[in-house]
């Protein structure tokens, strides 16, 4: 991951690890500044050389990284089907077995309701027997009272 800086000291020219990438092999990885960070590489401001090794290294850790970030995004995905085909199960086994029990309360219920209208049934007929019967008394009774006083108070002024 360290990047390589050539160094010259008497007539000799070797290869050392440089402290970070230059900001010109940022450039020609086109990695911007906050990608860099955000992935932790490390950058040297000093230096000023693009090597094509070092861009190389740049262009490989980006990479590596975004097919780490698709892998882990495909596992996310995998776990989150495992967890939903495991807990459909139970889900489904509870929601059968309420179902169960609540059909065989519908049923009573169902029977208690049926049982309830035959009852509401049977007291309405008599209770529009009853009122048809009170509503003829009634009609045939004070219409003859009520004609006669009338005309006897005619009469005696």
């Amino acid at each position: 991951m360290n990047p390589k800086v050539m160094t010259h000291s008497k007539n000799i020219t070797k290869e050392k690890n440089s402290r970070g990438f230059s900001l010109g092999e940022l450039r020609e990885a086109n990695v911007s500044v906050n990608r860099a960070n955000s992935l932790g590489i490390i950058l040297d401001f000093r230096r000023g050389t693009v090597r094509e090794g070092n861009v190389n290294l740049l262009k490989d850790l980006v990479n590596k990284n975004i097919e780490t970030k698709k892998q882990r995004k495909v596992d996310a995905q995998k776990q989150a089907k495992e967890v939903k085909e495991n807990v459909k199960p139970e889900k489904v086994k509870k929601k059968l077995s309420l179902k169960k029990v609540s059909s065989k309360k519908e049923e009573s219920k169902a029977k208690e309701v049926k049982t309830e209208k035959s009852k509401k049934e049977s007291t309405k007929k008599k209770t529009t027997e009853v009122k048809t019967e009170a509503k003829e008394l009634e009609t045939k009774k004070p219409a003859a009272k009520k004609s006669a006083p009338k005309k006897e108070k005619a009469k005696k002024e």
